[in-house]
């Protein structure tokens, strides 16, 4: 990220590579965005169809406008003013995160508990622990470390049968990693595959212990993307991405937050 000065001495962080030529922006229907009031860069693009504004609200910096787009299943906020494009966090003087706050309020919110059901249906899971312990979906690439450490924190709570995981393999990591989770897949003990995998994680490298299959069959790859789309519209930004009870409500979470917040994980489904 790089800083620009504006107005007022008001300071936006600007990203590159939002503002291309290929770059498309219209209006889904009920958005109160009006092609006139965007920015000339996403004016020009709004035939193209490939990004939709979803939302148009005040930002608390006088004259600046946020917007809440769309783009591959994937929310954003930008922000316009004077004809200019911004991304990044907007902080206000005080240094709290307004860009956070508008996400909260704006972003729609996905339907997990509607994700959560796509996934039993896929067949592809992979169960560690005991039917009534404790559910947890885990969305993982083989050769991701996090989710490597992940495995590692879960493992004493899964062995003692108070956690139940159910991993949903993704393969984008690296250019192996759709081989790795399909040979895990297509394993005869996917579970043992599993733990074959981790137990040979190498951290240095970022490489998963099983060998990778090549070919991979077509049909573990629609299921491999069929994850990666589940995992893309829970609003998981990398890998792991965990969805979870909270409060009754089903929850996205994306990293591995170690084994005492696990712990509390499961106090609070026994409450």
């Amino acid at each position: 990220m790089s800083k620009k000065r504006i107005p007022n001495g008001r300071t936006a962080l600007v990203g590159a590579g939002l503002i291309v030529a290929t770059l498309a922006v219209h209006a889904e229907p009920g958005a109160t965005s009006a092609p006139g009031d965007v920015p000339p860069v996403l004016q020009q693009a709004v035939d193209g169809g490939t990004l939709t504004i979803v939302k148009q609200f005040e930002t608390d910096v006088p004259g600046m406008t946020g917007y809440v787009i769309k783009r591959g299943g994937k929310h954003q906020i930008v922000y316009g003013e004077g004809g200019y494009l911004f991304m990044g966090q907007l902080v206000s003087p005080e240094g709290k995160n307004l860009s956070a706050d508008y996400a909260d309020r704006y972003v729609p919110k996905p339907d997990i508990a509607k994700i959560v059901d796509q996934l039993k249906q896929t067949g592809q899971l992979i169960q560690q622990g005991p039917d009534d312990a404790p559910l947890m979906y885990v969305f993982a690439d083989p050769n991701c470390t996090y989710c490597h450490r992940f495995y590692e924190q879960a493992a004493p709570l899964v062995e003692a049968g108070t956690l139940q995981l159910q991993w949903a393999m993704v393969g984008f990591v690296k250019k192996s990693s759709i081989g790795r989770a399909a040979a895990i897949l297509a394993a005869d003990d996917p579970a043992s595959a599993l733990a074959k995998n981790e137990a040979g994680f190498d951290e240095s490298t970022e490489d998963g212990g099983i060998t990778a299959l090549d070919p991979v069959p077509a049909e573990l790859e629609k299921t491999l993307d069929a994850h990666a789309q589940q995992m893309a519209a829970a609003g998981g930004t990398g890998t792991p991405t965990l969805l979870y009870r909270k409060d009754g409500q089903w929850v996205a979470k994306v990293g591995a937050p170690g084994t005492a917040w696990l712990q509390a994980f499961i106090d609070e489904q026994k409450h």
